[in-house]
């Protein structure tokens, strides 16, 4: 922690910070003090009996040099000391201070000053954080946003996804207030070595997640981005390496990926088991908490019994005041708002207006202050009512720039865009854009989508720099309201059809659409399944993706199509199905979940050439289903749906009992084994331990002293709890500082 970038921390934190350095060295309780513009005091004490003032002034100067820091103190702090006659009157500043320099600050003030010594330039600032590390940790800008760990992430490309990432994490650490929800998903990390981190959309949850592995990459961990999601875990596993995971919107964006759910409910548990056994590995999950309650609906894994031990709820209406006002605080300050700007929103009732407004959400505060930003001249008088306008109607922000500001090349891009899933690759988003716009390869049209582009950057869309040149949207709201322009404006969903030229970009409005809880745009996209149908004769086969590969590409393909197959009733839908059902078939990715559901699906079809499918997928899901098998409950869940199967694909009876019979002895063994081995942490409640106990008493074992162990363990009288709710901790109730908020917002009235 040597090299401190102070010019990463705000007015306010070096104020703070330099509260924290002189307490110790002063040796007596300071007070940060804003009283306006002409008081010259940023922290003071007075001595209770004899009324001796001490004060000491915080320059946060770092840009302007040691000779504009002179200039200002001696014209205009110096009047200002004068009339405040302090008794000892100290400088500290982020201007790194030569000798000489520091002895010239000290003729200025000779009447108050009482040696160069009391002048604290950068190298003193630094030399005193490295003699009080306890200081450190506690202004989190400052040890988590040195150059040090930015520059650690970027070397790591190999196993550092993207620099993208690196950048992202950068930011979040700007503009990063430390709540309790920071505390809760570190102690989460610590014990449980997991965190699911959901809230509502533009809560922050990325934002903590961002802070939590640069927290870990401080402590010698490597982040590993699973851009892939769960899967990418296991591939990226390596034994010999501290590794935090990174799972950014396990389950979907906006709307439930129900592959993305499937492969949770299947993979999570077991990541989750393998985590709490590994000392080296950390795993950080974040999710909108809407998804997470529609998955647990569906997905049997993923109650509340086993994600409530790892999840780390982030509300924005939990936040109290003081935590809203250093968030705001920070997304002003590191922002291109003109210091006239700034001092609008220093006023009290302003800023007021804004930490406790209803909508109060991070994410509103980032693009109204973009939006203000981007403001022509004549238009960027009164940023206290954009921000409101923009809290009172969440929309209002895409609505302007979607549908009043941009041309109809840029709109083109928008809609194109939000086709891909996730992100685009960005030769086939220009060619898809071209279709979309009714224009050919020329060089004229790409000029207009290199204009287009350029239009949405970086307030709407992005380039994602790791990913091979992709563009992806800057932020999951946007497709927020394009869900429901889209609902609004129907034809859209007309033309966006027409002009597919992937397969998955039909496959992405489908489900959005039918997934999502806008019963609006589900209708209007239903209505129009013959524009779908359509679009799926005319391209015939998914050939090249415009967006991101889902984990369960194939299936995700297979579903829209037997969907559409369901509402048409269309023959020739499952005519051109077998050339998709083949994909499937080499599809490893596939889970047995998946595959179930469209063995029912196509099995209850009435169109009859659907109905001949029926018994391969039955084979399939079997086969998925037994490569799923990790543990007792795996096997339970084939047990479930395997009279099914064989009702569609009798050829099974005789393979299946042998197999599954097999692997159920052997699970069995296995789970008694684990649960008897003091060394190994059990995975099995005592509902499937008595289960595997009673299938066991008629079973040649050979476990007689573990199966006896067992039986007594189980049979044992239950102990009463042995906490009572009087000594269950309760968290502390968080206490509001108005006068904190007030100073800080000074800071911008000074400039």
């Amino acid at each position: 922690m040597d090299g401190y970038d102070l010019g990463r921390l705000t007015d306010f934190d070096f104020e703070e910070l330099c509260k924290d350095l002189f307490e110790i060295v002063l040796d007596r309780p300071l007070e940060v003090f804003a009283p306006g513009r002409d008081g010259g005091i940023d922290l003071r004490y007075i001595a209770p009996a004899s009324g001796r003032k001490t004060v000491i002034q915080c320059k946060h100067w770092m840009k302007s040099g040691s000779k504009a820091l002179i200039r200002h103190l001696r014209k205009a702090e110096l009047p200002k000391v004068k009339r405040l006659a302090p008794d000892r009157y100290l400088v500290a500043t982020t201007v790194d201070l030569t000798v000489s320099a520091k002895d010239e600050i000290a003729e200025i003030f000779s009447d108050f000053v009482r040696s160069p010594g009391d002048i604290y330039g950068a190298s003193e600032v630094a030399a005193l954080l490295r003699k009080h590390p306890e200081i450190v940790r506690r202004h989190i800008r400052l040890w988590l946003a040195s150059t040090a760990v930015l520059g650690s992430l970027l070397n790591r490309d190999i196993l550092l996804r993207s620099r993208a990432l690196a950048l992202d994490i950068d930011e979040s650490l700007r503009r990063f207030a430390p709540h309790p929800g920071r505390d809760h998903a570190r102690r989460l990390l610590d014990e449980q070595h997991s965190c699911l981190i959901a809230g509502p959309p533009g809560v922050g949850k990325t934002t903590l997640a961002h802070v939590l592995l640069a927290d870990h990459q401080a402590e010698g961990f490597t982040i590993v981005e699973a851009t892939n999601r769960l899967d990418d875990v296991h591939r990226m596993w390596d034994d010999d390496e501290k590794q935090i995971f990174f799972v950014d919107d396990l389950i979907g964006q906006t709307t439930l990926d129900e592959g993305a759910a499937r492969l949770a409910n299947q993979e999570l548990p077991r990541l989750l088991r393998m985590m709490k056994n590994s000392p080296t590995k950390r795993l950080v999950l974040t999710s909108r908490n809407y998804l997470v309650k529609q998955a647990r609906e569906h997905h049997e894994r993923l109650d509340a019994r086993g994600l409530d031990p790892y999840e780390c709820t982030v509300d924005a209406a939990a936040l109290t005041s003081d935590i809203r006002a250093e968030i705001f605080y920070n997304h002003v300050y590191f922002s291109d708002l003109d210091p006239g700007q700034r001092a609008q929103l220093a006023e009290q009732a302003v800023y007021r207006s804004i930490i406790h407004h209803r909508n109060y959400s991070p994410r509103l505060l980032e693009h109204a202050i973009a939006e203000i930003v981007e403001f022509p001249p004549d238009e960027s008088g009164n940023v206290a009512a954009a921000i409101l306008q923009n809290f009172e109607n969440p929309a209002h922000l895409w609505e302007r720039l979607i549908e009043d500001v941009l041309d109809a090349d840029a709109l083109a891009l928008v809609l194109t865009l939000y086709t891909a899933n996730r992100s685009a690759d960005h030769d086939l988003l220009r060619d898809a854009w071209r279709a979309h716009a009714g224009l050919s390869a020329t060089s004229d049209a790409d000029r207009r989508f290199r204009r287009s582009l350029r239009r949405l950057e970086p307030v709407i869309a992005k380039f994602g720099e790791g990913r091979g040149g992709r563009v992806e949207f800057s932020n999951p709201s946007i497709v927020d309201f394009l869900h429901g322009h889209l609902a609004r404006h129907p034809e859209l969903i007309e033309a966006l059809c027409g002009s597919a030229v992937y397969l998955d970009q039909l496959v992405t409005v489908w489900t959005a659409a039918t997934r999502s809880n806008r019963p609006a745009l589900r209708t209007a996209v239903v209505d129009r399944v013959h524009r779908f149908h359509d679009a799926i004769v005319r391209i015939q086969e998914s050939g090249a993706l415009l967006g991101e590969y889902r984990y369960d590409n194939a299936a995700a393909e297979v579903e829209f199509i037997v969907a559409l197959g369901k509402t048409g009733e269309s023959a020739e839908l499952a005519s051109i199905g077998d050339v998709f059902l083949a994909e499937l078939g080499d599809d490893s990715h596939t889970s047995a979940s998946t595959l179930y559901q469209l063995t029912g699906d196509v099995a209850a079809s009435s169109v009859p050439e659907w109905r001949l499918h029926a018994r391969k997928l039955a084979e399939w899901t079997f086969s998925a289903a037994m490569s799923e098998i990790y543990g007792w409950e795996d096997l339970q869940r084939l047990l479930a749906i395997l009279d099914d199967l064989l009702q569609l694909s009798p050829e099974l009876a005789e393979v299946a009992e042998h197999q599954v019979e097999d692997r159920k002895h052997e699970l069995a063994i296995a789970e008694l084994q684990k649960w008897a081995d003091p060394d190994h942490e059990a995975d099995i409640d005592e509902e499937t331990l008595d289960e595997i106990l009673a299938y066991l008493e008629t079973e040649d074992h050979g476990l007689e002293e573990e199966y006896d162990r067992a039986r007594e363990y189980f049979d044992r009288e239950p102990e009463p709890d042995s906490i009572s709710p009087a000594q269950v901790p309760v968290a502390p109730t968080p206490v509001d500082h108005p006068q904190r908020t007030d100073s800080m917002f000074s800071t911008f009235r000074e400039k």
